[in-house]
């Protein structure tokens, strides 16, 4: 071969400007060695990627590059003149090759079909593309109409967007341990459809993971999620086993930055895993109470680390607490069309979001800081709940600043209030004083809970009727309305914290299918707009049993009373 023939060789090759063969240095983020990045044009719009290494010869790259590529000389050593002339043609700087996305030194995010920031020039991204961003649809304004703008009108689904928000603004919020929210409530409240409205950022509503799944499996699919939300829906499917080694793993490893380490011996399948993703996770039951059955030790410092935010009843409305529409069946038609609006459009907002983090990312801790001189929690341990909470806030104040969101300005600001004041309320031991003194006041009162022996009828003539008494073969009882108690309690405290404080007493009678009201075969008529109550779900105790819980507390009694002591 003439020296003439090498050098039109090299030229078609490798100063082509849509040459068929790209080589790119690359540096690999994990182990740092050294590696060509070798794009190859496949035709009809289609592409294949190589790494090979640096130390490889040039025969061996043109071998590797010829398995795919009809673009090389069949020649030998023609064919190494090629790659030579398309190594000299590639950038001199080693780019990053990055596997894991996320913020990459504090200057640029990367992801499948994402780089922002500062010097997002010098990374390349090599990791896998989830089936989720491939299967993004309809606009990103189809979204905020369709999705973002319903959220308004539930502090649930707003935090749990703002939760998915956070992903990125996580790295720029100087707190000492990473966070993770827990929704709890009964069945059918709306949990999930928080869980699908966050995965919407990225992906389809039903891109979430679940709980059920392996400790390492729940730590490898947060750790794939940096800076970005993990979702993990239903805890209460997960096997006690798994249970019993995924709730320490998020409270004493994932947010703090890691995950269980594995004997060197099998850290080359198992290796350790660098975790910062806000987390959001839901199911039937608080944290505490998942670690009980569990038989798990749960103390302050893992409640701080998994906060429970309690979900209202459903016959409070569940998760649309903030309804512009009234009606019985409102709260069931705005998910109908939030579900719409999911199906439609989803995948189109984390780019655009990105630009928002990287322009405010200065803001995040002012924001934080003013968000918990403003709740004035009562000690440090309040503060640090309280500072977890500031980052949801100073996310949903960027976000509605920018213009991101089509919020009104003040709506970060309650519903994240609203939302801390209700998982201090869950970390409450007991109920407080006042809690239980008005509910003895209101059980003594025949208006809140008149007495109907044994009729299977109850005219609600006054609105402050909040259950009612009834007679049974088996002894007298007392039925609470869920929905009535939050009237009765007032700002005393959350009614969860009531139930759960009478559930582990044992007063409340368990429903069908360890469902925590009882239906009963008593019709609640409402003359005043016709509505007909028939088998209603009620909270059923004994009145003995309820009168003995309050009793012996030695808590609900009046404020002249002298407290009762039992030994």
């Amino acid at each position: 071969m003439t020296i003439k023939v090498a050098r039109l060789a090299r030229r078609a090759i490798a100063r082509t400007p849509d040459a068929p063969i790209r080589i790119v240095r690359i540096r690999k983020e994990n182990d740092h060695t050294l590696h060509f990045l070798v794009t190859v044009d496949l035709g009809r719009s289609r592409t294949t990627t190589l790494t090979i290494s640096q130390t490889n010869s040039l025969g061996q790259i043109a071998k590797a590059i010829a398995g795919v590529s009809e673009h090389l000389s069949r020649d030998p050593d023609i064919a190494k003149d090629q790659v030579a002339a398309l190594i000299a043609a590639a950038p001199g700087e080693a780019a990053t090759a990055v596997e894991h996305g996320g913020w990459k030194e504090r200057e640029a995010y990367i992801g499948p079909g994402l780089r922002r920031g500062r010097g997002w020039n010098r990374y390349v991204w090599m990791g896998t593309t989830a089936p989720s961003v491939l299967l993004a649809a309809g606009t990103f304004g189809g979204w905020l109409h369709t999705v973002a703008a319903l959220c308004a009108e539930s502090s649930y689904l707003a935090f749990a967007l703002l939760v998915a928000l956070a992903g990125p603004i996580l790295a720029w919020a100087d707190l000492p341990e990473g966070v993770a929210f827990h929704f709890a409530g009964e069945s059918t409240t709306g949990k999930t459809t928080t869980a699908r409205v966050a995965a919407t950022l990225d992906g389809p509503p039903g891109s979430h993971a679940d709980w059920r799944q392996s400790d390492r499996s729940f730590a490898e699919t947060t750790a794939a999620r940096c800076d970005r939300v993990a979702i993990f829906n239903a805890a209460e499917k997960a096997k006690l086993k798994d249970v019993s080694e995924i709730l320490p793993g998020i409270t004493h490893g994932l947010v703090e930055g890691g995950a269980k380490k594995y004997a060197a011996a099998v850290k080359a399948s198992l290796p350790d895993l660098r975790i910062r993703s806000p987390i959001l996770s839901n199911g039937n039951r608080s944290g505490a109470e998942i670690a009980r059955i569990a038989g798990l030790s749960w103390d302050e410092q893992e409640a701080a680390r998994f906060i429970t935010i309690p979900v209202p009843t459903r016959e409070e409305g569940g998760i649309v607490d903030r309804p512009k529409g009234t009606g019985s069946d409102y709260a069931v038609d705005l998910v109908k069309r939030l579900e719409a609006g999911m199906k439609r459009h989803h995948g189109k907002v984390m780019g655009r979001w990105l630009d928002h983090v990287w322009s405010n990312r200065e803001r995040v801790n002012g924001l934080i800081e003013a968000f918990v001189a403003t709740v004035q929690p009562a000690n440090v341990y309040e503060a640090r709940i309280a500072a977890k909470f500031g980052l949801i806030y100073a996310t949903g104040t960027i976000a509605v600043d920018t213009g991101f969101l089509p919020w009104p300005a003040s709506l970060p600001q309650h519903v994240v209030t609203r939302l801390y004041r209700r998982a201090l309320a869950a970390l409450q031991e007991g109920c407080p004083v006042e809690a239980l003194v008005a509910l003895r006041t209101a059980l003594d009162d025949p208006a809140v809970f008149p007495d109907i022996g044994a009729a299977r009828e109850l005219v609600l003539n006054d609105a402050r009727v909040a259950g009612f008494r009834f007679g049974r073969a088996e002894g007298d009882y007392v039925a609470i309305r869920q929905e009535c108690l939050g009237a009765i309690l007032g700002k005393t405290t959350e009614p969860a914290a009531l139930i759960g404080a009478l559930e582990e007493a044992g007063v409340i009678e368990a429903g069908h299918g360890a469902r925590r009201g009882k239906q009963l075969h008593v019709r609640l008529i409402n003359r005043d707009n016709g509505c007909i109550v028939t088998k209603p779900r009620c909270l059923v105790m004994k009145a003995g049993a309820l009168a003995a819980f309050l009793e012996a507390a030695g808590r609900g009694r009046a404020a002249t009373e002298d407290a009762i002591v039992i030994s």
